[in-house]
């Protein structure tokens, strides 16, 4: 692995003009995470009744064999069968000359042997507000399926501009379950790919073009374009093969003649589903429901990621100028980034979770009222039950305190009778 260092400095000026520039973003980057998290929660509640309506009204199809029945044109159906591409319709890869029999899709990958960058940067700040930048570029070799851009690239460090051969798909047409065609859809919805292991039948002699003809050698499971596979070059080139095979999937759409569509819910939402194997219409309904959490997951995070980074680009000019006061400005900068970072997640916390609250007021009013009645009651239940107990601790405290007062009262009159008596 090559590698060499470039230091930069950054003067306070600089830092400054940057830092304001990044308030515009900044402040782009927090107005923009309301919507994307008010969406979301519409988006994910459209989802939730839409596959709610599906289960409901999904119709099964007990024998995808069996003649199309024209009394469920338009309704949601469910069927499982053997995915078939047919014997003319197998997927034929024409410049290479592969086309595994009893196959759904084939794809071929292309790779290309190149150059790639990697770098780390240490930042450390200077006296007047400035910044010291220490970045380590290095170079590794690898295998990658697009061209590396090695325009910025040290000099011996340098990538072809194109790859001779590119990654491409070919698809059985049609592809069929039964006496139904798959739409388009569906189709695109196949997408769990495996290696292919060469049948044999893999030839530099079925190769389409000249320049793969001379270039090319059967290497494994596909081709290898360069002189020496045990020590490849840059610029050299490899192609394998991944396929599906024909088998099993479970789907949910609309009947469309002998094909499918999309099922347009009365929510707004569409409904079109399917996985390899067999499931039933409810497991397939619950994977797609376990998806649309996740998603919905993913997309709060990224609405609270954007609030985060937000507030933080809006508050950084603070700490840059207070890095230039001398002698203690380094150490206030980092105390004001330090605490304006726990801050600025706090606040970013606090407000994607109203924003998330209020949209979910906004999309399922009834259902939020009740919700904040029951939290609203689970509340008044602990705050009751904590008064209550507080209140037996007090009692218990004021027993004890006239137990030890009869106890003294009792002490103080023995020693009186006792002086008397003397």
């Amino acid at each position: 692995m090559r590698s060499h260092t470039v230091v930069t400095y950054t003067s306070w000026g600089q830092r400054v003009q940057s830092s304001c520039c990044g308030v515009f973003v900044g402040v782009a980057l927090f107005a923009g995470s309301f919507p994307l998290l008010t969406w979301n929660e519409g988006r994910s509640i459209e989802r939730y009744e839409s596959l709610e309506e599906g289960r409901k009204n999904v119709v099964a199809i007990a024998n995808p064999a069996d003649t199309i029945d024209s009394s469920l044109e338009g309704k949601l159906v469910y069927m499982s069968g053997k995915a078939e591409g047919g014997a003319d319709a197998t997927p034929y890869d024409p410049t290479f000359g592969v086309s595994p029999s009893n196959t759904l899709k084939l794809k071929r990958v292309a790779e290309m042997y190149q150059w790639e960058q990697n770098k780390s940067s240490h930042t450390t700040k200077t006296e007047g507000g400035g910044t010291r930048t220490e970045t380590t570029y290095s170079y590794n070799k690898k295998w990658s399926d697009h061209v590396i851009d090695s325009t910025f690239y040290s000099e011996g460090h340098h990538n072809p501009s194109y790859m001779p051969y590119t990654s491409q798909t070919f698809t059985a047409s049609p592809i069929t379950v039964g006496s139904h065609y798959l739409s388009q859809g569906l189709v695109d919805k196949i997408n769990w790919y495996s290696d292919w292991s060469s049948d044999g039948s893999l030839s530099v002699d079925n190769i389409a073009d000249d320049y793969g003809k001379e270039t090319a050698k059967v290497y494994g499971n596909g081709f290898y374009l360069g002189c020496c596979p045990g020590s490849p070059v840059i610029g050299d080139e490899k192609i394998s093969f991944q396929y599906i095979p024909e088998g099993e999937v479970s789907f949910v759409a609309a009947q469309m003649g002998e094909s499918f569509t999309s099922y347009s819910t009365k929510r707004g939402g569409s409904l079109l589903l399917l996985r390899s194997g067999y499931h039933t219409a409810g497991n397939l309904f619950l994977l797609a429901e376990r998806d649309n959490i996740v998603v919905t997951w993913l997309v709060r995070f990224g609405g609270f990621l954007m609030m985060f980074l937000g507030l933080k680009m809006v508050s950084h000019p603070l700490e840059v100028v207070l890095d230039v006061i001398p002698c203690i400005g380094r150490l206030a900068g980092d105390l004001i980034g330090g605490a304006s970072g726990i801050m600025t997640c706090i606040v970013a916390a606090a407000l994607s979770t109203l924003t998330i609250a209020i949209a979910w007021l906004a999309y399922r009013p009834f259902f939020s009222i009740m919700l904040l009645g029951v939290v609203g009651g689970l509340v008044y239940m602990m705050k009751k039950r904590a008064a209550s107990k507080l209140g037996d601790r007090q009692d218990s405290f004021n027993d004890a305190r006239n137990i030890s007062g009869t106890c003294k009262n009792r002490q103080r009159r023995l020693c009186l009778e006792c002086v008397l008596f003397f």
